[in-house]
């Protein structure tokens, strides 16, 4: 089914549900909510899914009072759910077992599974906003003038383009990303805005996570993997939840000499693992040999009944073999 298509099919839908990925980052909460606002704004009848809340650095974005963690499911009466920048069923922030309705899959990892009713991966887009931009167009939002509702869609948009580009320093970063964001510009969206509420917001004690993380960090591999370790006991003495560590595994790539970081974080059922390349090294490649997913240059495995040591072991081994 062509983009076109899909826009009017979720015209047409009486009832929409929407939803992203477990543990959503920008790229997630950003393209939701811009479709969400988009929807309200064509008096759709439309809600968010979501067993998760949102970590802080979010919750500038319009419509994010609206994700609260308590609709975890379809509600009655829903004709479809649109599911954005999740590559597998199993990742899927909302239950869908017992939904009879149609699931689209609107999403650009290359590693997606195509779970929906409908799917359409585009694996060239930098951002999941990218094919986002492009499907509101086609339901007549009109970027050409600014107004107050198209500039909160468009920072909903602006800020998934700079989360999953790495404020646009990532090699998916094509001419079509400059090209949306220069339209969002025009419309008004305050870049510098979006940035301080994205990166220069955080309170001081997550910031003393952060040097504590770092503190312990390693250099192995002759130099080339920079390794975290956060075990449930990490987080302790500073009374905080961990939540998102990609502000954390950042720092290992901004080492001369590192192509790879691996933050390894334990968690009530096995150990997450987020992996971030620099340059040659695919990280994808190895993330999917445990199951896990993303993109070439930044992944993430959820390994299930596995202690630090055995996960650190089996993927630091796979590690070894791509570099």
């Amino acid at each position: 089914m062509t983009l076109s298509q899909i826009a009017k099919f979720i015209l047409e839908s009486k009832k929409i549900g929407i939803t992203y990925h477990v543990s959503p980052d920008g790229d997630a909460v950003g393209s939701v909510l811009a479709l969400f606002n988009a929807l309200k704004s064509l008096n759709k009848d439309c809600y968010i899914i979501s067993k998760d809340t949102l970590s802080e650095n979010l919750k500038f974005l319009k419509g994010s009072d609206e994700i609260t963690g308590e609709i975890t499911e379809p509600v009655d009466e829903t004709d479809v759910v649109v599911v954005l920048d999740c590559g597998n069923l199993e990742r899927v922030s909302a239950n869908l077992k017992e939904f009879t309705g149609t699931i689209i899959n609107i999403d650009h990892h290359l590693s997606n599974d195509k779970y929906g009713d409908i799917n359409y991966i585009d694996s060239n887009a930098a951002a999941t906003a990218e094919i986002v931009f492009e499907l509101l167009n086609l339901m007549g939002i009109s970027f050409e003038k600014e107004d107050s509702v198209i500039k909160d869609i468009g920072t909903c948009m602006y800020t998934s383009i700079v989360t999953d580009t790495g404020a646009y320093r990532h090699s998916n970063v094509t001419e079509r990303t400059h090209r949306i964001s220069a339209v969002l510009k025009k419309i008004g969206v305050d870049n510098t805005f979006i940035y301080q509420s994205l990166f220069d917001n955080k309170d001081f004690s997550r910031i003393k996570l952060i040097g504590k993380a770092l503190s312990s960090m390693q250099l192995i591999l002759n130099g080339k993997v920079a390794l975290l370790e956060i075990d449930k006991n990490f987080t302790a003495d500073l009374g905080i939840d961990i939540g998102d560590t990609s502000d954390i595994i950042s720092y290992g790539l901004q080492i001369k000499g590192v192509e790879v970081t691996l933050l390894l974080k334990e968690v009530e059922d096995g150990v997450k693992a987020s992996l971030r390349a620099k340059s040659y090294v695919d990280v994808r490649k190895i993330a999917e040999v445990f199951g896990g997913g993303g993109h070439i240059r930044a992944s993430g495995i959820k390994i299930k009944n596995m202690s630090m040591e055995e996960a650190k072991y089996e993927i630091l081994n796979e590690i070894q073999k791509e570099l």
